[in-house]
């Protein structure tokens, strides 16, 4: 009996599926740390929970040199916020105060950002909080390749409607900067392109066709490159589109 041929799965379309498997195993695990230290740590409860928060301007003087300590505290502290909320009410009041005083201590804490971002994006339903906290990382990292990316990828998903335009922008700045992904001009030129910045776009994956190694990658950019000409010839933007959807992770606890 010959065994049943599955179809060959894309490099690119592989490499998304593989980052999408990525983003979620790192999200089962942040979950699970966060169930942890709240199940592990001290339970403060009522308003002596935000005892544990004052002011990162206040709190950075007062560890006397020792901001890298009581940054690992507030790390434990804030997860263990975050897990405590998750599993008890999911209303995240404190969210972006907690992740401010963190990396206010820990401003090279890029984790922290990334962390605190998407989980007031997604569940704590609070973007421009999000946005503000991404920010200040950016602006503390500024040779951060890494969260240049992730800013992009915070607008690429943004709910209820996508930012292309803020998302192509970072992911165009990530492309430039050490500690990016590889991907970041290539999210960069289908960014652009469904955002309607044509020349751009065109001269984005005119860049990954003369610099990859990648023959299908190469492939796919000439083709994105006749599909951009096509449209601009028509005068016809939404003629370049292509159908993009974003995925919805949901993560359980058993």
């Amino acid at each position: 009996m010959s065994a049943l041929a599955l179809p060959a799965v894309p490099p690119l379309r592989r490499r998304m599926l593989v980052a999408w498997a990525i983003a979620l195993a790192f999200g089962v695990l942040a979950y699970r740390l966060a169930g942890w230290s709240a199940a592990a740590l001290p339970h403060p409860s009522g308003l002596e929970e935000l005892a544990y928060y004052p002011s990162g301007a206040h709190l950075e003087p007062a560890t006397l040199g020792h901001a890298e300590t009581a940054a690992d505290l507030a790390w434990l502290r804030a997860v263990q916020y975050y897990g405590e909320h998750r599993r008890r009410d999911n209303r995240f009041v404190h969210l972006y105060h907690v992740f401010d005083i963190l990396t206010t201590l820990a401003p090279r804490f890029e984790s922290a950002y990334v962390f605190g971002a998407f989980a007031l994006a997604q569940e704590g339903a609070d973007f421009p909080r999000a946005e503000q906290l991404m920010l200040k990382g950016m602006e503390a990292n500024p040779r951060s390749g890494r969260l240049a990316f992730e800013a992009g990828f915070l607008y690429y998903v943004k709910p209820h409607g996508r930012d292309l335009v803020h998302a192509a922008e970072c992911f165009e700045l990530a492309s430039r900067l050490p500690g990016a992904p590889a991907s970041a001009r290539e999210f960069a030129a289908f960014a652009r392109q469904n955002s309607g910045g044509l020349p751009m776009a065109y001269r984005l994956w005119q860049g990954v066709r003369d610099s990859s190694g990648n023959g299908y990658l190469r492939e796919i950019a000439e083709r994105e490159m006749a599909r951009i000409r096509d449209a601009m010839d028509a005068g016809r933007a939404e003629l370049a589109k292509v159908r993009l959807t974003t995925p919805v992770v949901i993560v359980r606890s058993r």
